[in-house]
């Protein structure tokens, strides 16, 4: 392989946030066509409801979506990474190798020319519907803090053929999947072996035998789906190599229902094939911080698309960092932001004005929003961007939309706690669903503290009070925290 190395990592459950897809298609031209096409294919499988959050300002969150609409859910993780990597190729991305991460496969495929982006729509879409119509019971997909053969030890000791392991993450968390009633079981025996273990953010207990009679229904509808050869390498962590074009495509999408996910073995593999850079082509960090763990030499990891000042800002900060390494063409990022540094502040130099604009971003175009507003007379008609927090001890103020706040406690908490970010939810009780205990809970209010600049909490308010992420993010917008 060439000096440096790309592969792009397409992700699967739980990659979303509200905002994603705006973020894509207000700042990118290139997004427009892509989530058009996408549209107009999934528009007679799924309707008109479901197809037209992706075009909403604000799509709903992940929670209210898997709750009310995952089909849509499903249409909109797939369009994240699609309308990702068509800004990573128009600005002139050539990957050696793409990864898909159970979802993300089928947005790998279509990255790879298999598959047209109204193709690979349509895939999901039939993924869903056969899914739904299989009626598979009582079943979710849950994270279990420790390797994989320490969780199938617990899988053998409940007896269940139906449930087993899904995802080969790293030595640190393995996903499981199957019938609610076992699953529930191994959580038990894991809190007792002081193993974390959580629910995850997903519709279906994918990779499981449970899902053996949605596999034929699904395989069936899209049967006829005529594949093309590959333009770039797909390797996949489901299958153990890369895609060849004599595979039968849609016979594997289908396979995958029922088979194991492997994807630390695929990253170490391909690492150990001189691939050095890793970019997630889709919402959130998860594969990100994953191959980070995987990996033991020294890689670069470049998540493109965050809630945190704005998708949009972190988007053309990643194709910098690319540019820096060789991989896409200089400036290729930067335009936007050149632009505003020449009208706002021309005699401040790029790198500084970069970590201004990536810190303070969402305040300037809140300010500049309500300044707007106000000229034209009609400030109550819109309300500005984001909420702001005054009043710190250090009397910075900060602007932030509450749910990016929570999106960040969920980072911070992940991390220390060394689950999927996607396990907490805004309501999440940290101790009753999480496992999470008082000594932990007041370490990392602690931490919470020093990084928001909040005062010093009373004595007499004990962490309980806290229990929750929504809690927290009202602390610390009550507190007039600095973000």
């Amino acid at each position: 392989m060439p000096e440096t190395s790309i592969a792009v990592l397409f992700p699967g459950q739980g990659a979303f946030y509200g905002r994603a897809l705006a973020d894509l298609r207000d700042e990118f031209p290139e997004v427009g066509p892509v989530l058009a096409e996408i549209g107009d294919a999934a528009r007679p499988l799924l309707g008109d409801r479901a197809v037209d959050q992706l075009f909403a300002t604000r799509t709903p969150d992940t929670e209210q979506l898997l709750r009310e609409a995952p089909e849509a859910l499903q249409l909109a993780i797939y369009a994240v990474s699609t309308a990702t990597y068509a800004v990573l190729r128009a600005r002139g991305l050539r990957p050696n190798v793409l990864i898909g991460h159970s979802l993300g496969e089928i947005a790998a495929l279509v990255a790879a020319g298999a598959f047209t982006p109204a193709e690979g729509a349509e895939i999901v879409c039939h993924r869903s519907i056969a899914l739904r119509e299989a009626g598979l019971g009582d079943a979710y997909m849950a994270a279990i803090g420790t390797d994989a053969d320490r969780a199938q030890r617990l899988v053998d000791l409940v007896g269940d053929p139906l449930t087993g392991i899904a995802v080969e993450n790293h030595a640190g968390q393995t996903v499981l999947s199957g019938r609610a009633e076992t699953l529930d079981t191994i959580g038990r025996l894991a809190a007792v072996l002081k193993i974390d273990f959580a629910r995850l953010k997903s519709p279906y207990a994918f990779h499981s035998p449970l899902l053996g009679p949605a596999a034929e229904k699904f395989a069936a509808r899209i049967a006829d789906i005529r594949q093309r050869p590959l333009e770039t390498t797909v390797h996949s962590p489901i299958i153990g190599r890369a895609y060849e074009d004599g595979d039968r495509l849609t016979e594997l999408l289908a396979g995958h229902f029922t088979a194991r996910v492997r994807f630390g073995d695929t990253v170490r593999e391909l690492a150990g094939t001189g691939v050095s850079v890793f970019v997630e082509s889709g919402a959130l960090d998860a594969l990100s911080r994953i191959t980070g763990r995987i990996v033991e030499s020294p890689v670069t990891t470049v998540p493109t698309l965050l809630p945190e000042a704005g998708g949009a800002a972190v988007l053309r900060q990643a194709l910098d960092r690319l540019a820096s390494v060789g991989a896409v063409a200089a400036g290729a990022g930067g335009s936007s932001a050149d632009q505003l540094r020449a009208a706002l502040l021309s005699d401040v130099p790029a790198e500084d004005f970069e970590a201004f604009w990536n810190g303070r971003g969402v305040e300037v175009r809140a300010f500049a929003r309500e300044a707007y507003l106000t000229y034209l007379g009609a400030k109550e008609e819109e309300p500005s961007v984001g909420a702001s927090l005054n009043g710190s001890a250090n009397g910075s103020v900060a602007v932030v939309d509450r749910d990016t706040l929570v999106r960040q406690l969920a980072d911070i908490y992940a991390e220390a706690l060394e689950y999927p970010a996607e396990v907490f939810e805004e309501a999440t009780d940290l101790e009753a669903e999480l496992g999470v205990d008082s000594v932990k809970q007041t370490e990392l209010l602690v931490r919470v503290g020093n990084r928001y600049e909040l005062p010093p909490r009373p004595s007499d308010v004990r962490p309980a009070a806290y229990n929750t992420l929504g809690k927290i993010a009202d602390l610390i917008i009550a507190s007039g925290g600095s973000v």
